[in-house]
C-alpha cells in the first residue's frame, strides 16, 4: 500500500463536510497519523508534538466542526459522534489515504472509538486515549457526577465557571482556585475580561486568536453541545466493537486514577480483552510531556504493525 505524501507540500487548507468547513493541516512524510483533538476542537492542541511525530509520519490534524476555524456552513448542522467520524473520513479522503493512523484525545478519542466501530476498513491503527464515556459508568460514581455537574452549569447560564470547572478537571492537580465556586466565579469574570479586549486588539490590529483564545471561544459548543452529545446521547457498539477488524487500544495517563476519562478507557479494556496502554501525565500529555508521549504513541503505532 502506498502511504506517502508529498511532504514538500506541507499546508493548510480546507475540507468541505455536510454543514461545516473544516480546517486541516499536514506536515511530514511517512505512514498517515491523524490526530483528533478533544474539547475545544483545534489542530493546535498538537502544536508541540506535531514536528517530532512529523519525524517519522505524515501527521494530518484538524479542528473539528463549528470550532475555532472550521466554521458551520449550516448552523443547525449535527455534531453526532458518528458524523464528526465521518467527519475524520472525509479528511483521509481530502488527501487521498485509504487508511491512516488515529489518535484521539478525549472527545477525540470517542470519535476515534467510533471509527474502529464504523470505519474500521480506513484505520492502520486507532489509539483511543481517555475517552469520557461516563455513561457507561453506574449513575452514582463520582464521574459521572463530575462531568453531570460541568453540563448543568453550562446549562444554568454559568458558561465561564463550567469552563473553569472543565479546566480543572483535566489538570492531575489542579490549582485550589480551580475548584472552589467563588474561585471559578473569579477565573469567568478575568476571562469575559480578558476575550472582550482581545476582541478589540484584533480589530485594531487584525491579527490572528492564539491557541487558548480559540478555545475559549469554542465553550458554548464544547459544553453546552458536545459535552451531552459525547458524553451521555453516544452509546457505543459495544459487540460491533468486539467484532472489529481494525487494530485499536484504549490508553490512560499515569496521572489520570479518578478523572471521569480514566474508569471508562479500563472498564473497555476490561469488557473487551484488550490491553490499555499508558501515558505519560496526565489527561494532555501531548502537551505536559512532548517527547515522552511521542515516543510513547510511536512505540504502540509501531506495535499494530504486522
Amino acid at each position: 500500500m502506498d502511504y506517502s505524501v508529498d511532504s514538500t507540500n506541507t499546508a493548510s487548507g480546507m475540507v468541505e463536510a455536510p454543514g461545516a468547513r473544516l480546517h486541516v493541516e499536514r506536515t511530514g512524510d511517512g505512514p498517515p497519523l491523524l490526530l483528533i483533538s478533544g474539547g475545544g476542537g483545534d489542530a493546535g492542541m498538537y502544536a508541540d508534538v506535531i514536528p517530532l511525530l512529523a519525524r517519522s509520519f505524515t501527521v494530518i490534524a484538524y479542528d473539528r466542526r463549528g470550532n475555532s476555524r472550521s466554521p458551520f456552513t449550516d448552523p443547525g448542522a449535527s455534531i453526532t459522534v458518528a458524523r464528526q467520524a465521518d467527519d475524520a473520513v472525509a479528511v483521509l479522503d481530502h488527501y487521498g489515504l485509504e487508511r491512516a493512523f488515529v489518535f484521539g484525545n478525549s472527545a477525540g478519542a470517542i470519535i476515534a472509538l467510533e471509527m474502529v466501530i464504523g470505519h474500521p476498513d480506513r484505520l492502520l491503527g486507532a489509539v483511543v486515549h481517555e475517552p469520557p464515556l461516563v455513561q457507561l459508568l453506574a449513575p452514582d460514581s463520582p464521574e459521572r457526577r463530575e462531568i453531570e455537574h460541568i453540563g448543568s452549569l453550562a446549562r444554568d447560564g454559568h458558561l465561564m465557571r463550567a469552563y473553569a470547572a472543565f479546566g480543572a478537571m483535566t489538570l492531575p492537580d489542579p490549582p485550589r482556585v480551580f475548584l472552589s465556586p467563588s474561585g471559578q466565579a473569579t477565573i469567568a469574570a478575568a476571562t469575559h475580561l480578558m476575550l472582550a479586549a482581545d476582541g478589540l486588539v484584533r480589530k485594531i490590529t487584525r491579527r490572528t486568536p492564539d491557541v487558548m483564545t480559540r478555545q475559549l471561544r469554542n465553550a458554548e459548543l464544547t459544553l453546552r453541545r458536545e459535552l451531552p452529545a459525547f458524553c451521555f446521547d453516544y452509546q457505543p457498539d459495544l459487540t460491533a466493537l468486539a467484532a472489529t477488524t481494525a487494530p485499536w487500544c484504549p490508553a490512560t495517563g499515569r496521572d489520570s486514577v479518578g478523572k471521569p476519562y480514566h474508569a471508562p478507557a479500563h472498564l473497555l479494556s476490561g469488557r473487551l480483552g484488550v490491553p490499555c496502554q499508558e501515558f505519560p501525565g496526565g489527561h494532555v500529555p501531548f502537551m505536559q510531556h512532548p517527547d515522552e508521549f511521542t515516543t510513547t504513541l510511536t512505540k504502540i503505532l509501531e506495535g499494530f504493525q504486522p
